[in-house]
């Protein structure tokens, strides 16, 4: 892996757009694991913690991001944070030579061992009780691979919009069982490469909430840190993608998981089909599953009244699952 460093864990500079919001961590720091170091955050609880919540992101988000409103939220609401950049994006370390290149990843058990490691070696040990995961899109894909492959050290899990199933998943498919696997060609960019360059197009609308105030602050940040920006996925990352969610739709395999567990659909998503998300949350031992029908994909940064739905759903099970 071609590892590229960065040498700060913290961000190098902030947007004047998000400042009255950004909690800066009270500390960064670098997990090293195999052939890469992750960059992670830690912000403490004022006073007496109620617990600790991880917050892991989707596919080309990092820490920034939730830091410039969400984490400040959870604090707020008396809970400790850390939160991580998982492999190949935010300011961890990339497996491509070009750190604005695209995103790509050997194979998605390659993350599960990432935060398998960094469960063990980082968070227990900071949070030994009372401890929650939020997770988006791909990290609660990931979440879910964990969860169903090992013992949880969480008491609860909260999902959004879940990596489950994509839409036209079976045209997506069959195209990439066209396309050669072959290392040079698995790092290529899937939006450059035919017949992809139409989901260019799409992507870079704003498909994924109704705030375009929210919305722009990845660019912000991208202006801000440099460092933190990254393309598309790339075919290789398509293809493991693809293979990971049909592990998980796998008969018996989600059923493993017991934790308390509460799984939000966004009803407009145009990136991952919640039509995938009723089935998959019939299949957990426990789980409540709430659709908010008017959000877009990103429902932690949606419009102020669809947040405050997000909000209010999170407080009412924090509290049963903590009580």
């Amino acid at each position: 892996m071609d590892a590229v460093h960065v040498e700060s864990p913290a961000p190098a500079a902030i947007p004047p757009e998000v400042a009255a919001t950004w909690r800066a961590a009270d500390r960064y720091g670098w997990q090293v694991c195999t052939n890469a170091r992750l960059r992670y955050a830690l912000w403490n609880a004022s006073g007496t913690a109620r617990g600790t919540v991880l917050v892991l992101g989707g596919r080309g988000e990092f820490i920034e991001k939730y830091a410039s409103e969400v984490i400040g939220e959870l604090l707020a609401r008396g809970f400790g944070v850390i939160a991580l950049d998982w492999r190949g994006q935010g300011l961890s370390d990339r497996p491509l030579p070009a750190r604005h290149e695209a995103g790509h990843i050997d194979r998605f058990e390659t993350y599960v061992d990432d935060l398998r490691l960094f469960l063990d070696t980082v968070v227990s040990p900071l949070a030994p009780q009372s401890l929650l995961v939020l997770a988006h899109s791909m990290g609660a894909h990931i979440t879910l691979r964990y969860l169903a492959d090992n013992p949880s050290p969480f008491a609860a899990a909260v999902l959004c919009s879940p990596m489950m199933g994509l839409h036209n998943e079976g045209l997506l498919r069959a195209i990439m069982g066209a396309i050669p696997e072959l290392p040079a060609i698995e790092r290529r960019d899937l939006f450059t490469t035919p017949p992809f360059v139409w989901l260019a197009r799409e992507v870079a609308a704003n498909r994924v909430t109704h705030d375009e105030r929210r919305f722009h602050w990845t660019e912000a940040w991208f202006a801000a840190d440099p460092r933190l920006s990254l393309g598309g996925p790339t075919i290789g990352w398509a293809r493991q993608a693809g293979r990971s969610i049909r592990r998980t739709r796998a008969p018996g395999y989600l059923e493993r998981i017991a934790l308390p567990t509460l799984l939000f659909s966004a009803g407009q998503d145009a990136i991952v089909d919640p039509g995938f998300h009723a089935p998959i949350a019939a299949r957990l031992k426990q789980c409540l599953h709430i659709t908010i029908a008017e959000a877009d994909h990103e429902i932690m940064m949606e419009t102020d009244d669809l947040r405050a739905r997000f909000w209010a759903a999170f407080d009412g099970f924090a509290k049963q699952v903590l009580a």
